[in-house]
């Protein structure tokens, strides 16, 4: 039985857009002088397109987090930034110290946000590990019902999937929709949120509550979120948008299959970047008819969202969101797949990482990002129902 521990003692970047409107530069500007996040009126996509003039990123607090009018179709760009800025903080946070599972929230933490909680989980692959900090709540400073759950990916090729982990394919809570990666679901169901509080010594947890990943998150949110509701109930205007990269893509994706079914908390959207496809035809038609609000961004070279491969019976779910980095970075699997280059795409005025920038002489000093071991799928001879599939890539 899953329960939010409490934390141990010890431990302590909008697309290039051709030319950019007056209007687009306005609408930045409502942002940053609005009193409280965005509610979810009518936008148009150009309404919410970075002018060539704004500054990037860091310099927009969370009022430009929320989006407006959330719809399957289309995306808010400043918003993804946003999302895709705090799953790189996770990042930072993890390769500070990959030894500490409890990380300090750091200075250059997304503005406007405070840490809630930390994200743990534990590999498989080659037996059971210690737990490893994985992810973040955050929860906006703003308006303190809403939150953000954010996964990293892989660092290394041990926490990838492997063998038939990703191409053997598993029922996921709810028989009828589907099956997805028994490789994603066996890592899923170690996630674990640790509270990041000083109080939380104090948080009454029931521990029937703490059956699921999904239910974890509900007990952090009811209980940080500021409302004069009692602590057994979730406040109505609680909310937790979810987001993740390569890896924490699917975990994210299977996480907002795991809240919609047992019905846990309000989710506004789930914006993806670099998924791979994390179950089959049914999953993923089950997935769009929760409707959710989806953004799965793609860099269209980027190796990984092709894999669990269509001919093993995976599908992708909604909606896609298509970038290039041709002509953008150096052409490697590594910089194509990596959030920086993803975050560089969507807002232009940020840079991919600096290994990855054209010109750039690839580093091979100790600590570069370790080079691409890929594995093409060999042909399958009908019937024979096991594939190897190994991908080792540096995701940051």
């Amino acid at each position: 039985m899953k329960r939010v521990r409490k934390p141990p003692k010890s431990g302590t970047a909008a697309a290039g857009q051709g030319s950019r409107s007056k209007k687009a530069a306005g609408r930045v500007e409502e942002l940053r002088q609005s009193e409280e996040l965005p509610g979810y009126e009518a936008a148009s996509n150009e309404d919410r397109q970075l002018p060539a003039t704004a500054k990037p990123s860091q310099e927009l607090d969370e009022r430009s987090l929320a989006p407006r009018a959330p719809s399957q179709s289309s995306i808010d760009l400043i918003a993804a930034v946003r999302y895709g800025q705090l799953v790189q903080a996770a990042y930072e946070m993890y390769y500070a110290d990959p030894n500490n599972i409890t990380p300090a929230q750091p200075s250059n933490f997304p503005r406007g946000f405070r840490l809630s909680a930390w994200i743990h989980m534990r590999d498989f692959i080659l037996g059971s590990t210690g737990p490893k900090f994985y992810g973040v709540i955050a929860q906006s400073e703003a308006n303190t019902n809403q939150f953000v759950l954010a996964i990293r990916g892989t660092a290394n090729g041990l926490e990838w999937w492997d063998d038939a982990n990703a191409a053997v394919k598993t029922t996921f809570r709810d028989p009828d929709a589907g099956s997805v990666a028994s490789g994603f679901a066996r890592i899923y169901d170690t996630l674990e949120v640790v509270d990041s509080g000083p109080q939380a010594a104090a948080a009454p947890i029931a521990p029937q509550s703490m059956k699921s990943f999904a239910r974890q998150v509900s007990a952090l949110v009811r209980y940080h979120a500021a409302a004069p509701a009692q602590l057994s109930s979730v406040p109505p205007a609680a909310s937790v948008a979810v987001t993740g990269h390569s890896l924490g893509a699917a975990l994210a994706t299977l996480y907002a299959m795991d809240n919609a079914h047992s019905d846990q908390l309000p989710m506004p959207l789930l914006c993806t970047f670099a998924s791979p496809r994390v179950g089959d035809a049914r999953f993923a038609a089950s997935f769009n008819e929760l409707g959710l609000a989806s953004w799965r961004v793609v860099n269209a070279p980027d190796i990984v969202p092709h894999f669990p491969p269509e001919f093993l019976g995976f599908s992708h779910i909604d909606t896609l969101q298509q970038f290039s980095s041709s002509g953008k970075v150096r052409s490697s699997p590594e910089c194509w797949h990596s959030l920086s280059t993803y975050l560089s795409l969507i807002n232009t005025a940020l840079q991919p990482d600096p290994g990855c920038q054209l010109g750039a002489v690839r580093s091979l000093l100790p600590g570069s990002l370790p080079s691409a071991d890929l594995k093409a799928p060999p042909v399958v001879a009908p019937g024979s129902g096991r594939v190897k599939i190994t991908i080792k890539l540096g995701d940051r």
